[in-house]
């Protein structure tokens, strides 16, 4: 059972905020159940809607829509503009507590142009009227405030911001919400891509993607592994059709992948077990595709975090150094460069370095350059040499050696 509204805003204080809003507005507002009925309303009715609730819907019709628009917002994760089944606009706003939806806040009627009758056309579209309705109808629209559209969203802007606050667990899911619907727009985008291109679905494909993850997480660069995650995941669902158990099969191995990065990478073990077996916990218990690759998406953060993890400013340099190298590895770094970068002596850099990392600054960058030659080596047929250009290294012998002595067989073997 889920709490009231009053149980965690107090009536009055709600009163106060929605009658505020009113009063600056000069729109009616409500407050609404989880059913979409009526708690608190602030404005008069207007004839038009009055007419159509008595002579055209029926019983609790537009409560049920009203109550879907805060459905929708919920899921949109903000202000939702929305015209209702009248033709009328209306702002809703929706106040969460465990993930569910429990009141809303509804703004409006509105209109956004001045009305003509071609709205109440389309109310007799789908309802038979008589003539005489139809007039008072008409008639009835006068009543209703116009707001230009431009006004509309600064208003539907600041709704959000003065209702936000309201509830920090409501907050939160609203950016939840948001953040998972940006994830699934950039996996659609990918999964687009893959259409249009016309890229079969191969293992070799999806391997090349996972290790181009993998190799990101090594490095430390979140942005890139997310790119990439979401990408991946784009792929699995062009290639096998989105199924539910798809997408769950491997993410789940990709949780085993990351386990053993971050442990190779200077986590503690401990550690990654348990961030393991919670994510397979959770990953067993989501039923939608939406939360697993959001899910996914926590996992690959929480596994570079426990490598990379800034527990005090030092590590907070470290953290910082090793974005800097992942984003630079390339070109001719120095120590003495990156310890300018973050203001810091070349001797401390140098000493905070090997005691967080556990090996030296140049260990570390040749070993991001080996990772990302990995890739090159697999997905490219480009020369030993202009791979070793390509990630950093002075010439083909350097490289061959440094990655002979890191991975355990030379680069032309790797390939093969």
């Amino acid at each position: 059972m889920f709490p009231s509204i009053f149980t965690l805003i107090s009536e009055e204080h709600m009163r106060d905020i929605l009658q505020t809003l009113h009063n600056t507005t000069e729109l009616p507002i409500r407050l609404l159940g989880r059913q979409g009925e009526i708690l608190i309303s602030y404005g008069d009715g207007n004839s038009y809607c009055a007419l159509l609730k008595k002579h055209v819907f029926i019983q609790n019709e537009c409560n049920e829509l009203h109550r879907k628009g805060g459905e929708r917002a919920k899921a949109l994760g903000e202000t939702y503009i929305f015209t209702c089944h009248s033709g009328l606009n209306h702002i809703s706003f929706p106040l969460i507590s465990q993930d569910e939806l429990i009141a809303s806040i509804l703004i409006g009627p509105f209109l956004m142009d001045k009305p003509d009758s071609t709205l109440v056309a389309g109310v007799m579209e789908a309802h038979p009227l008589s003539p005489t309705l139809a007039l008072e109808l008409y008639d009835g629209l006068s009543d209703i405030a116009i707001i230009p559209p431009a006004r509309v969203n600064h208003l539907s802007r600041l709704v959000g911001h003065l209702l936000a606050p309201l509830m920090p667990d409501s907050h939160a899911a609203l950016l939840l919400a948001q953040e998972k619907l940006r994830q699934q727009s950039r996996i659609n985008e990918t999964i687009q891509m893959y259409k249009e291109q016309g890229i079969p679905a191969s293992r070799s494909y999806f391997l090349e993607k996972e290790n181009s993850l993998l190799t990101k997480v090594r490095t430390g660069s979140v942005h890139e592994a997310k790119a990439l995650l979401n990408d991946l995941m784009g792929y699995v669902l062009f290639s096998e059709g989105g199924t539910l158990d798809s997408v769950r099969m491997h993410a789940l191995e990709l949780t085993t992948l990351l386990s053993r990065v971050a442990i190779n990478g200077g986590a503690h073990a401990d550690s990654i077990y348990k961030l393991n077996g919670q994510f397979f916990t959770l990953m067993n218990r989501e039923q939608s595709l939406d939360a697993i690759c959001h899910l996914l998406q926590s996992m690959v953060e929480g596994f570079m975090d426990a490598m990379f993890i800034p527990t005090d400013k030092g590590n907070s340099h470290i953290r910082r150094a090793l974005q800097f190298m992942a984003a630079n590895y390339a070109q001719p770094l120095s120590m003495a460069t990156v310890a300018e970068s973050l203001k810091l002596s070349p001797n401390y850099f140098s000493s905070l370095f090997r005691e967080t990392v556990g090996v030296s600054f140049r260990e570390q960058l040749n070993r991001i350059r080996v990772e990302e030659s990995k890739h090159l080596l697999l997905s490219t047929d480009i020369s030993l040499t202009e791979i070793a250009l390509a990630v950093g290294f002075p010439d083909q012998s350097c490289f061959c050696k440094t990655f002979k002595r890191i991975v355990g067989v030379t680069p032309g073997k790797y390939r093969n």
